[in-house]
């Protein structure tokens, strides 16, 4: 069974983790989910832990097993996936911040990152979130395009999250 991290961050897309979570289960992986401190006020840690039969991980560390989550996370991971992904996380993954359990669990994993960004168009098209994403690329990480369509704000363009069964697929195709 192919373990993946399922990195979940706060845009608004975040609920959408649940339906991409319920097509890995379905078909036999093992998903581990991650979410960001704000990620968890636009979905449910229990609806997640529901949905994959693993424990969510928010925090670093694990009072209850002593051990540090990023660590553990690591091993036997097929694949590193990030949906949604907002401009903050690209950054702090571009720069080598690790401030928190995703962008740590960054860092310290060696199996293939699938990257699918969801956030304003006029952000997406930032020169700084272009930036980050070329060198994340240049260093191996793939990228699933938003698309275009209008978001959450009202804002019209390239931005909103991709398909979730596009993105399904992406990652099926990246632990093959």
């Amino acid at each position: 069974m192919k373990k993946i991290i399922l990195g979940v961050t706060s845009s608004i897309a975040a609920y959408k983790a649940c339906d991409l979570s319920r097509l890995f289960v379905k078909e036999g992986y093992d998903v581990h989910a991650v979410l960001t401190e704000h990620a968890r006020h636009l979905v449910s840690p229990l609806a997640l832990e529901v949905l994959t039969g693993n424990p969510v991980y928010i925090s670093q560390y694990s009072e209850e097993r002593r051990e540090m989550s990023h660590i553990e996370l690591k091993t036997d991971a097929s694949l590193l996936l990030v949906m949604p992904a907002t401009a903050n996380i690209i950054g702090k993954f571009a720069h080598g911040i690790a401030d928190d359990l995703l962008s740590t669990t960054f860092l310290s994993v060696t199996c293939p990152v699938l990257i699918a960004p969801a956030m304003n168009p006029h952000m997406y098209n930032h020169p700084a979130v272009q930036d980050n994403m070329a060198r994340l690329k240049s260093w191996g990480v793939k990228f699933i395009d938003p698309v275009f369509g209008e978001v959450v704000c009202g804002d019209e363009g390239s931005g909103k999250l991709a398909d979730v069964n596009v993105i399904f697929r992406a990652a099926v195709d990246a632990v093959a």
